[in-house]
């Protein structure tokens, strides 16, 4: 291979890297939008009594069937950066959707008990983009050993990175406005894996 084929190798597969990236990013922020505006959704809907009349419910379920929608086309976002296309895309969107619900189900139920909680929601948002970006090139390209060891070896690291977060956001006055940080730290994941998958898949 000459130097300008091999430059031009490594351009493509930088190419591919980003739009990877950049796919996992807006889909993590337009699944974060969908599920912010179903919670304000849920708060216009409540009746307040003297404050004022709840939200029309044909206009809640309107507005929550709009967000979902996009929540989920959001969520084919990574799969298709990656090359993914026809049935192993629907299957890759499912199981990230799958994933991103259990993810909000253990969110809220931190509000019960967040140590059993949060440790469940941080693996699932973590295992999402795992999940989705495995699935999204399994039926096109092998999978080798070390792109998933890789991936896997990156999510471990991420989720553990959350924990300690986790820990330590506890640890500290729970008044501070720090407790959405093991969040923010397992949803790095929804960039760094598609990337990592990007980068390491054949072809």
């Amino acid at each position: 291979m000459s130097g300008r084929d091999w430059g031009a190798a490594v351009q493509r597969v930088w190419l591919r890297v980003v739009l990877a990236a950049g796919a996992g990013l807006g889909s993590l922020a337009l699944c974060s939008g969908a599920v912010a505006v179903i919670v304000l959704l849920f708060i216009a809907s409540i009746d307040f009594g003297w404050i004022g009349s709840s939200l029309n419910p044909v206009l809640f379920w309107a507005g929550v069937l709009a967000a979902v929608m996009v929540g989920w086309a959001s969520l084919s976002l990574p799969p298709r950066a990656l090359g993914a296309g026809g049935g192993h895309l629907t299957k890759s969107t499912l199981l990230s959707g799958l994933g991103f619900c259990a993810f909000v189900f253990f969110l809220f139920a931190t509000l019960v008990n967040p140590y059993f909680g949060v440790p469940l929601a941080l693996m699932a948002i973590v295992a999402t983009p795992v999940v989705g970006s495995l699935v999204a090139i399994r039926e096109d390209y092998r999978l080798t050993v070390g792109l998933v060891r890789a991936t896997v070896i990156a999510a471990v690291a991420i989720y553990c990175a959350s924990l300690l977060a986790f820990w330590w956001v506890y640890a500290q006055d729970t008044s501070v406005p720090y407790y959405l940080v093991p969040v923010y730290v397992a949803a790095f994941s929804w960039v760094v894996v598609p990337a990592i998958v990007a980068a390491l898949r054949p072809g």
